[in-house]
């Protein structure tokens, strides 16, 4: 245990210089971790050998924390105005990327001889695997270059989904080869009629299974955590919940993926919308952060251990044909798919599917899944240089050019100048505002005297109220900008409306029924709100939110 606990504060040592460096030079954050993962590989540190990675380490505790992050920033009622789009790229585009990749790698490799004999379990596995795309690096650029929300949602939506699509085909595929995969996915079979009976069951079973596990538990505590305030403890529920959902659902036979992305699609539309203060919202986003980040670390770094760089170099052709395939696939899937979307009304651009065909990156949870396999089974090794290497360049080749992509698609705000100055301006404020409580305290506490805290408090209100006065005249020329900056405070001012009901609750200084009409006065407006925001429509939820408060007190 000494030694296994030294390994994980090296690894994660090492994912934070890794992190400084990428910030250092505005790399993302997992393409900086593969570079360091496989540098790892050429580095033999007797204290990096003790601990041995295995696929239900990373399958169980690392993972549900991945998907629990990514699903507790969902908005549940605009996935729901966007199912159809995002159910038809999850479903219909695993199945058919999945379906292309398989056929088009097995061609690729027989006919251009570099893997004539390429094992046809291999290739399935490998297939249904990388069908899930996992675009953590991409949805961070697009909060940077300031992308349509739509599109965000689309993107996330899709791969929340996908993620649990592609395991239970992942455990379908290895009942049918016969492959031990771990977590329930040993299952021998025999002939079509069994095959085809068992994958239907599988499917329904895990998938249906999966989501009624999550939401029940993401419900259950969400309705718990509404009885009391206090962030440490609801942070521990929402633990409770990544990894109680997952446990359940994998207890009962089905996808404990599918499990822990419901609940935390629940626990962060209900749990914390109506459940959580504004402080213990933030600690617990701030905590799922950090465990997505641990996540990651270990997950690259592990993999870069257990690598033979040699072997991985050597694949090298296989690899490239095998991303080149997975990027087809995709493109077939998603052009594909997008006459059905426009038929069904959902009026998409067609701009977007290019973003979604090149940014569908694939990430943690194929590399998590090939690691479970039988370490005995004959092609286990072949699998991972495959994952890995595709995984590798999925990042770097995608990751590094999907901002020049959505530039040329004029879908990025990035270069908006005023914008920019703006938010200069609105730093500077928030600056000089901390510096003047700041004095304040100085002077109050006797650390300095009332003539030098005068003058400087005269300086530090003219800086002030200048750049006030700049920030002024620019949302006068941007009223777009001007509605986003007041709908953001207003929520602002909603919740410090809300967080003193609740205070004054808890001191018995207002009663229960009367603070609970008041706060649901208080989150219907706080949701509507937060819905224009994340709709790019802030003026509309300024003239509904400002027109009922008007109604109610007339």
């Amino acid at each position: 245990m000494e030694h296994a606990a030294i390994q994980i504060l090296l690894l994660l040592l090492t994912g934070c210089l890794v992190a400084l460096v990428a910030r250092r030079f505005r790399v993302p954050y997992t393409l900086a971790l593969v570079v360091a993962g496989v540098l790892l590989g050429f580095v033999e540190v007797e204290e990096l050998e003790v601990f041995h990675l295995t696929g239900e380490v990373l399958f169980t505790f690392l993972l549900p924390a991945l998907l629990f992050e990514a699903a507790f920033h969902l908005d549940l009622e605009s996935f729901r105005r966007n199912a159809v789009p995002i159910l038809t790229l999850a479903i219909g585009g695993v199945a058919i990327s999945a379906g292309m990749t398989g056929l088009l790698l097995y061609g690729g490799l027989v006919s251009t001889g570099l893997a004539p004999a390429a094992p046809v379990a291999g290739i399935a596995l490998f297939a249904v695997v990388i069908a899930a795309t996992d675009p953590i690096s991409v949805l961070a650029l697009f909060k940077t270059l300031g992308v349509p929300r739509r599109l965000y949602l689309l993107v996330e939506g899709e791969s929340l989904l996908n993620d649990g699509l592609a395991v239970v085909l992942f455990l379908i595929v290895a009942a049918v080869f016969g492959v031990d995969v771990g977590h329930g996915g040993h299952t021998e079979l025999h002939g079509p009629a069994e095959i085809f009976t068992y994958g239907v069951r599988t499917f329904v079973v895990m998938a249906a299974g999966g989501v009624l596990v999550g939401a029940a538990v993401g419900t259950f505590l969400s309705a718990l955590m509404r009885q009391f305030e206090d962030r440490l403890v609801e942070i521990t529920l929402t633990t409770v919940v990544a990894y109680g959902s997952f446990l359940v659902a994998e207890e009962l036979h089905c996808s404990g993926v599918l499990s822990t992305v419901t609940a935390g699609v629940v626990t962060g539309s209900f749990g914390a919308r109506y459940g959580m203060s504004t402080r213990t919202r933030l600690a617990v986003e701030d905590f799922w952060e950090y465990a997505a980040f641990v996540a990651n670390t270990l997950v690259f770094l592990l993999m870069g251990l257990i690598l033979r760089i040699d072997d991985l170099v050597g694949d090298g052709g296989t690899i490239a044909l095998a991303f080149l395939t997975t990027v087809i696939a995709r493109g077939v899937a998603t052009y594909g798919l997008w006459p059905v979307l426009r038929a069904a009304g959902t009026d998409l651009p067609w701009s977007w599917s290019h973003v979604l065909v090149w940014g569908g990156l694939r990430g943690s949870l194929s590399m998590v899944l090939v690691l479970g396999i039988d370490p005995s089974w004959p092609h286990r090794d072949f699998l991972i240089h495959l994952v890995f290497g595709t995984v590798s360049a999925s990042l770097f080749l995608q990751g590094l050019t999907i901002s020049g992509l959505l530039a040329r698609l004029g879908l990025s705000s990035q270069r908006d100048d005023r914008r920019l100055a703006l938010e200069v301006e609105r730093g500077r404020v928030l600056a000089m505002a901390a510096a003047q409580e700041e004095l304040h305290h100085l002077h109050t506490e006797g650390l300095v005297d009332g003539t030098i805290a005068s003058r400087l408090g005269d300086w530090l209100k003219a800086r002030r109220d200048e750049a006030e006065a700049r920030t002024a005249a620019q949302l006068g020329a941007r009223e777009d900008l001007a509605d986003q900056r007041t709908a953001e405070a207003l929520v602002r001012l909603l919740d410090a409306e809300r967080e003193a009901i609740r205070h004054a609750t808890r001191l018995e200084v207002v009663e229960q029924d009367a603070a609970q009409e008041v706060l649901q006065s208080i989150d219907r407006d706080l949701a509507d709100l937060r819905e224009a925001l994340h709709e790019g429509e802030p003026k509309h939820g300024l003239e509904q939110v400002l027109g009922r408060q008007r109604v109610e007190e007339g």
